[in-house]
């Protein structure tokens, strides 16, 4: 998707992919999927800032494999970015059919064997609670948008930066006639989602966690 008033981002744009990384890696440390996932690196004595490096690598590795498909997207003061596709671009697959790649590039690149071994342990404990394909069902092969990551600059909130993100995907949806789909955590994201037409449709929740995850549609206008 080529969309006004948004960048997208290319693979060779690598100084763009760390700055990008580098905001959104610091927003995600407040996803509360992130906080339980990196809570595994508590019995390795990882420190906050440890955790925030590797938060943003999750997404310079995400992005790097993204940019690829024109999976990644950007407001150009970098005040937000978002993962996301249009399902026709990626040929019928979906993210979770580039996020292991993405995965295993940033884990060799970043991680240490311990830290590995923690964190891909606690990522098959949260598999209840971590489900990215469950929109593929309810699309029912027709096209769609799915975000698999929405960040906005923490030093810019409160300055429209989400609503100028989200306007110019939702239009397009609104003109294609298309669902859009996304996954969030805490009750304050749902609620924010809830202002732009998402309603949650599935709760997938795991009694061993705490933190469950909302999956929310957005049905075109």
């Amino acid at each position: 998707m080529q969309l006004p008033g948004l960048v997208t981002v290319k693979p060779d744009q690598t100084d763009t992919i760390e700055k990008l990384a580098h905001m959104m890696g610091k927003s995600f440390m407040e996803e509360l999927w992130t906080e339980a996932w990196l809570e595994s690196l508590d019995c390795l004595g990882t420190t906050d800032e440890r955790k925030l490096e590797i938060s943003r690598a999750i997404m310079k590795y995400d992005f790097m494999v993204g940019t690829r498909h024109q999976c990644c997207y950007m407001l150009p003061d970098f005040a937000a970015g978002a993962g996301a596709y249009l399902s026709s671009d990626l040929g019928g697959r979906i993210w979770s059919d580039l996020e292991d790649e993405a995965t295993e590039l940033m884990a060799e690149a970043t991680l240490t064997d311990d830290e590995k071994a923690a964190l891909f342990k606690r990522a098959e404990e949260m598999g209840g609670i971590s489900n990215f394909k469950w929109m593929v069902p309810e699309a029912e092969g027709d096209d769609f948008i799915h975000f698999f990551s929405i960040g906005v600059n923490p030093d810019m909130r409160g300055s429209g930066a989400f609503r100028r993100l989200m306007t110019p995907f939702l239009e397009f949806a609104d003109s294609c006639g298309i669902n859009c789909y996304l996954e969030c955590y805490t009750d304050r994201l749902e609620s924010l989602y809830g202002h732009f037409g998402f309603e949650t449709v599935h709760r997938f929740t795991d009694p061993a966690f705490d933190v469950y995850e909302r999956a929310m549609v957005r049905t075109p206008r």
